[in-house]
């Protein structure tokens, strides 16, 4: 059955030829002015795609409708050189073969409208329903692949995902959703905005979800005393969240505040099987205010300062139950000055500085601590960089970063681009760059002698050096493609590893990566308004000694994405996935598979209704994705068929 869905899907590839690297908007826009979507990401100013200097793919609220996605994991799994991983507890991104298991998202940098939502004790970033808000708010997702730090600082290491809200003036009153699928899943959102006269413009957004989640089969725990395998009830999630965003004259101010809570099914860490006590709870509170002033045609200010708040608590069901907790509180600002020397000149200058005023983890049981340490820290960091076109066919970037931290040394971080026009419609991208993850607090401090952890002893940030070598062609007015080269080294990875001389597990630099991959993608818009897009990614990830294939990295990737006509303006998409086997922590492999959703949606009816229904894993493939250290299953089980409908009311 595999072999004949991925023969079929094989021959549409073949017909239509080279993922995303940015959405189809509305019917009748073009590839031209698709192009032409500005983006703000790259380089911290108003560029195209073609302008940018890095790889770039954008996802556009119209693509998020077409094709049904509820999530930040559904968007991400869409995109070139992208994968997931998902323990049934939390959502994992890879980018282009790295994905350590159980590193909570903290070597890829997650924005909302521009503010750093990583949090400051794990460093992770929320891609799944724990990022709290639907996407009905979201105009569009910039995905900037490769080494950020030189304008983000640290975690900017593989990717920046910058995710930008809806504003009033796109609304224009109100928007309710509300939604029903498989296993008990409701979700419902209620978004409002307006822009006045007076300039004012307001959006206000909330959202909530309640999954009562599927009965789980676990080949490793089929014995009569655990349920023969079955964790029953046990994969639920509940999540609500409120947003808005403000900006009158030159300010904006936004704050959002989410909370989730989730049922833990895969008994990690050597909890008790089919336990209800296994859940953990994620909240997230951010507040900005930004001030935004051009003094000329030539010259821009940009002042901003924010307070961030995190909340961590984990409940474990052991014979004496345990729970472990972490809040995060920090503060911070940011100053950026833009100015053009000249005409074909552009820089701009800036310095953040951050106080984390409470950085903390506890572990307790029984009443007792464990663990219980807050190690409050402050970091200073300043950046430049000077955009020069020589020509009007050359243009040629480069900056750098100074990162200060009271915790460790300064570390400063270059990059390079050189970005050639041969032709009309073709682009040639030279790309270098270096990022940084400095240690987070989990990582230097935690201890538990109890379950044989000890602290860790002189760690140093992870590194990594990416060049890469873009050619972005548009073949006709139906047509663009691109090709994309790379080649990275990682170093002074961060890994857990057991001393020789104690026994004890400790956070070492213990480990180099290295990877080398090629991805081709084909976007597609012709006149029968079929219109998608194709890739396929390859890449080999090792790691020393003995140069090993890396844990959790598949080595080919196929995605495609179509949309067209069905009949009576109903509009039908399909997504294919392919995947090749994965390498687990306990060296075995996953096996490959093929994943194919399909979401149709109505036309605007009574000029307010919109409906929609979407089925992921449409032939009910059976596949597993690989864990961390904390299962003992040598693969985890991933979703079967899902279907999931939604209305939408326009007022």
């Amino acid at each position: 059955m595999i072999r004949c869905r991925v023969f079929c899907w094989g021959l549409i590839a073949a017909l239509l030829l080279p993922n995303v690297l940015f959405a189809q908007d509305a019917v009748d826009a073009s590839l031209d002015s698709l192009l032409q979507i500005p983006i703000t990401t790259a380089a911290k100013y108003w560029q195209t795609i073609e302008e940018a200097p890095a790889s770039v793919s954008i996802i556009t609220s119209s693509q998020i409708e077409r094709f049904g996605y509820r999530t930040l994991e559904d968007v991400l799994r869409s995109v070139r050189g992208f994968y997931i991983s998902n323990d049934h507890n939390y959502t994992y991104v890879g980018v282009r073969g790295f994905s350590r298991p159980t590193d909570y998202n903290n070597r890829v940098l997650l924005l909302l409208n521009g503010h750093t939502t990583n949090e400051n004790v794990y460093g992770s970033s929320a891609f799944g329903a724990d990022f709290g808000l639907s996407l009905d708010m979201v105009d569009r997702i910039e995905i900037v692949r490769g080494p950020g730090s030189a304008l983000y600082g640290t975690s900017a290491m593989f990717a920046v995902v910058n995710v930008i809200t809806k504003k009033g003036l796109a609304l224009d009153g109100f928007r309710s959703s509300v939604s029903a699928g498989s296993f008990g899943l409701y979700e419902g959102s209620l978004i409002w905005g307006k822009e006045y006269d007076s300039e004012l413009d307001v959006f206000l957004g909330m959202s909530i979800s309640d999954y009562k989640g599927d009965d789980l089969y676990f080949s490793e725990y089929d014995t009569d005393s655990t349920n023969n395998g079955i964790a029953g009830n046990l994969d639920w999630e509940r999540y609500w969240g409120l947003f808005t965003r403000m900006s009158y004259g030159d300010f904006t101010l936004q704050a959002k505040t989410t909370q989730r809570k989730k049922g833990v099914p895969s008994a990690g860490w050597g909890t008790a099987f089919n336990n209800p006590g296994f859940y953990t709870l994620d909240k997230l509170q951010l507040v900005e205010l930004l001030w935004n002033h051009s003094f000329s045609n030539t010259q821009e200010l940009t002042i901003r300062g924010y307070y961030d708040r995190y909340g961590y608590e984990g409940t474990y069901p052991y014979d004496t139950p345990l729970t472990d907790g972490t809040v995060g509180t920090w503060v911070g600002t940011e100053m950026r000055y833009q100015f053009d020397p000249s005409s074909n000149n552009r820089m701009i200058a800036g310095f953040e500085y951050q106080r984390h005023l409470r950085a903390d983890y506890q572990m307790w049981y029984a009443g007792e601590y464990i663990f219980d340490g807050n190690y409050p820290y402050s970091n200073f960091s300043l950046y430049i960089q000077d955009e020069y076109q020589p020509t009007e066919y050359l243009s040629l970037t480069a900056g750098i970063r100074y990162d200060s931290y009271s915790t460790f040394e300064g570390t400063t971080n270059p990059r390079g681009a050189v970005i050639y026009n041969p032709a009309k419609g073709s682009t040639i991208k030279l790309l270098y760059g270096r990022a940084f993850r400095t240690p987070n607090i989990f990582e230097v401090y935690y201890t538990n002698p109890l379950d044989g952890f000890k602290q860790s002893s002189g760690l140093k940030p992870e590194t990594i050096r990416t060049a890469e070598l873009v050619w972005e062609q548009r073949l006709s007015d139906q047509f663009f493609s691109i090709v994309s080269l790379y080649d990275y080294r990682m170093n002074n990875l961060i890994d857990q590893q057991v001393d020789e001389i104690d026994s004890l597990i400790q956070f070492k630099n213990v480990n180099a990566v290295r990877a080398r991959g090629l991805e081709l993608e084909l976007n597609f818009r012709l006149p029968s308004e079929l219109r998608g897009s194709i890739s396929y990614a390859t890449q080999k990830a090792e790691t020393d000694p003995n140069w090993v294939t890396l844990t959790n990295s598949p080595q080919h990737m196929v995605k495609a994405g179509v949309t067209f006509p069905l009949v009576q303006d109903i509009e039908t998409s399909l997504e294919l996935f392919y995947e090749s086997p994965r390498k687990t922590v306990y060296d075995t492999q996953t096996d490959s598979y093929v994943l194919t959703n399909l979401s149709v949606r109505s036309p605007l009816l009574f000029g307010k209704l919109k409906c929609s229904a979407t089925v992921r894993n449409l032939f009910d493939s059976k596949y597993q994705l690989p864990g961390g250290l904390e299962h003992i299953q040598n693969g985890i089980p991933q979703p079967g068929r899902t279907i999931f409908f939604k209305a939408e009311l326009q007022l």
